[in-house]
């Protein structure tokens, strides 16, 4: 049975709960924004940071990478109009290898939920 188990759950996504719904952001990153940020003010912060990268056009993969770099402190974020965001070492060298795929970020946020 946990062969069948194991051979059909291999495919399912991770669906996040939130305990907040946040308008233009999506589920997973309210999620990781909830468990990464505890301090109410920090979740504020990191909202409106997560909004202001998906008007710039931020893949989600992209927004959750940035927030796993922050390592849960909002001084971290790095935002359009920085040094980093527009340098290309930045991006390939620090942010596209934290996750290779959603799948992996999936993971991170799974990780970081407290039960």
């Amino acid at each position: 049975m946990s062969f069948f188990k194991n051979l059909f759950s291999k495919g399912e996504s991770f669906i996040p709960t939130p305990s907040q719904s946040i308008s233009g952001i999506e589920p997973i990153v309210v999620q990781a924004i909830e468990n990464l940020y505890p301090d109410v003010e920090d979740q504020k912060q990191a909202f409106e940071y997560a909004l202001k990268l998906r008007k710039h056009g931020s893949q989600t993969k992209y927004v959750l990478a940035l927030l796993f770099y922050s390592k849960g402190n909002v001084k971290n974020l790095v935002g359009p109009g920085s040094d980093e965001w527009v340098s290309i070492h930045f991006w390939h060298d620090e942010i596209e290898p934290i996750f290779r795929n959603m799948k992996a970020a999936e993971k991170w946020v799974m990780s970081i939920t407290k039960p």
